[in-house]
Order: structure tokens, then C-alpha cells, then sequence
């Protein structure tokens, strides 16, 4: 048994390295990475490298749909896809300059039309007692009812199944109200999220609040500043490694995401964990094209990272 995961607002990621990008010129692009993407994709993908196959579940429609789907199984991934008619799935596009700085242009895909997201639940509910835990990243697909995130946790946790989410706004208070047993989000989304400005004090407080409900992991990462983690097992705090160069930092967190899923479905202690995501968030910043990492550099990284507990 493994993870599943949810990426709802599946995507053509397309990233383009353009050394000297800047507004108000006309440039040509060579050489464009194009792959599904959503930041669940990313997560499976960086798994992957691992030594870990994780399943994709999620939505997608009209001709991008197609090519998504085609090309996750042409990839070798395993994909529960929900097809509606709803307009075409979403397009997002980034740019790396020389020094590793990103633009990120995003679509935001079609609404999903009510029977679409009633058969997805249906399909999410038999296929997550098969798994340990349930990963839900990225974007929330347009047109979602209230309580589609609730569900999922519900469902979820009538399977035996642990769920974490990578989300934000409104979707994740929900399922955060709903029992949702981890998170990891970004300190932005952190604040959007309690109203407050960060600090690691924060973090503990709002852990603490919401374990009540069933949370027992809450991550927020702060891209190359500490990570600060709040669990069952305290309060610890995550110093990424240093890196002499970089490529891009676009899906950084999603490697993160896929070495915290990794340390956690192999029985790894928290501070172990800890250190192994972080060591992916690094080797993701080595390379163009996000949940793209090299396992032993991964690992050689999570020896450097600097994890201890701090209450």
C-alpha cells in the first residue's frame, strides 16, 4: 500500500528557460518542457525517483485532457481520471531567466460540472482503502461545490486513510474543519490561512487549535528559509542546504510533498523525514521542469539539511 494523489486541476505545464526575459519584447522559445503537470503531478513524478509509484487522480477535459491523460500513460503513470466536456482543461506556462527567477503564467481551467465531481467522489471513496494516504495538491478546480473538499477527507478517513493537503483558501479550511490529518503549505498560504503574520510561535498556536479536529502534522515551508513543522511529535525546524547554484524553485515543495510522503509510508522517524524532503526541495532546484529530482542527490542533500527540535 501507498499514496494516492489528487491533483483535481490537472494542467499543460510548459516551462521555457529564456536567459535575459523581460516585459515588452518579442522572444522565440526553444526547446519548451512540456509534461502534465499540477502540482500532484509533480509530487508522483518526484516519487518516482524514489523508488515509489504513486497513482494521479483527478479531472480533465476537451483535446488538453486527452493529452494529458495520453501522456501520463505514456509516461507509465497509473491515472484515475474523471473526463468532462466542460471546456478544455488548463494550460500554465513558466519561464526561467539565467539567474533561476520564474514567471509563472496559470491558467485557470473550466468549471467541473456537477454529475463530474458527484462520479469523482464515488471513484475517490472505492479507491482509498487501498491506500495509506491520500495527497491533495494544487489549484482547486473552478466550479467545485462546498464541501467537495470535506468529502474527500471523510471518505478518506472511512477507508482507513491518512490525507494531507497542499491547497489553499477557502478548500482548505474546509478540510481542515472536516478532520484533515496533515498539511504543508507555504508561509503565504500560512497567513491567508490564520490571518496572521508568520512565525514559528504561529505555527505551534494554530497547530494546537486545529488538533482538536484531527490535525497531527502542519508543515510550512518558506522556500530557501527554514521550514517550520508542527506535529504530535513537537514543534521542529527545518534549515534547507545550501546551494551553490540554481536552476528553478518551481516545484520545490512538491518534492518536498513526495519526500515527506516517502519518509512517512517507510516508517522514517520526523526529524528523518524532515531531512529527506528537504533534500528533494533541493535537487528539484537544480533542474528545469517541476518533480524533477536525482535520488542520490536528493539524499546527499537531506544529509545537509539542518533539522531540530525546537519545542
Amino acid at each position: 500500500m501507498n499514496a494516492l494523489i489528487v491533483n483535481l486541476n490537472l494542467s499543460v505545464d510548459k516551462t521555457v528557460v529564456v536567459p535575459d526575459f523581460e516585459k515588452g519584447r518579442i522572444f522565440r522559445l526553444a526547446d519548451p518542457v512540456t509534461l502534465p503537470g499540477g502540482k500532484g503531478v509533480n509530487v508522483a513524478r518526484a516519487l518516482r525517483s524514489l523508488g515509489l509509484e504513486a497513482p494521479v487522480a483527478g479531472f480533465a477535459s476537451g483535446h488538453n485532457g486527452r493529452w494529458i491523460e495520453g501522456h501520463l500513460k505514456r509516461e507509465g503513470f497509473r491515472a484515475f481520471i474523471e473526463r468532462h466536456s466542460a471546456g478544455e482543461s488548463r494550460v500554465c506556462y513558466t519561464i526561467v531567466d539565467r539567474r533561476g527567477v520564474t514567471t509563472d503564467l496559470n491558467e485557470e481551467g473550466p468549471p467541473v460540472p456537477a454529475a463530474s465531481q458527484s462520479a469523482f467522489l464515488k471513484k475517490f471513496a472505492s479507491l482509498a482503502p487501498r491506500f495509506r494516504a491520500a495527497a491533495v495538491c494544487g489549484r482547486v478546480s473552478a466550479g467545485l461545490k462546498k464541501g467537495f473538499y470535506a468529502a474527500l477527507v471523510r471518505k478518506a478517513a472511512a477507508g482507513g486513510c491518512f490525507t494531507i493537503f497542499d491547497t489553499s483558501g477557502p478548500a482548505l479550511a474546509e478540510a481542515l474543519a472536516a478532520g484533515a490529518e496533515g498539511v504543508k503549505i507555504n508561509r503565504g498560504e500560512f497567513e491567508e490561512l490564520c490571518g496572521c503574520r508568520f512565525s514559528p510561535a504561529r505555527v505551534a498556536e494554530v497547530f494546537r487549535s486545529r488538533k482538536r479536529h484531527g490535525l497531527k502534522t502542519l508543515i510550512v515551508t518558506d522556500g530557501d528559509k527554514p521550514t517550520y513543522a508542527a506535529s504530535l511529535f513537537g514543534l521542529w525546524r527545518a534549515k534547507p542546504p545550501r546551494l551553490a547554484r540554481l536552476k528553478s524553485a518551481v516545484g520545490a515543495g512538491d518534492s518536498f510533498m513526495a519526500g515527506f510522503l516517502f519518509g512517512f509510508l517507510n516508517g522514517f522517524d520526523f526529524g528523518r523525514t524532515l531531512k529527506l524532503a528537504s533534500g528533494c526541495a533541493a535537487s528539484d532546484c537544480l533542474s528545469v521542469g517541476a518533480g524533477f529530482i536525482d535520488r542520490p542527490q536528493a539524499l546527499a542533500y537531506a544529509q545537509k539539511a539542518a533539522v531540530e527540535k525546537i519545542g
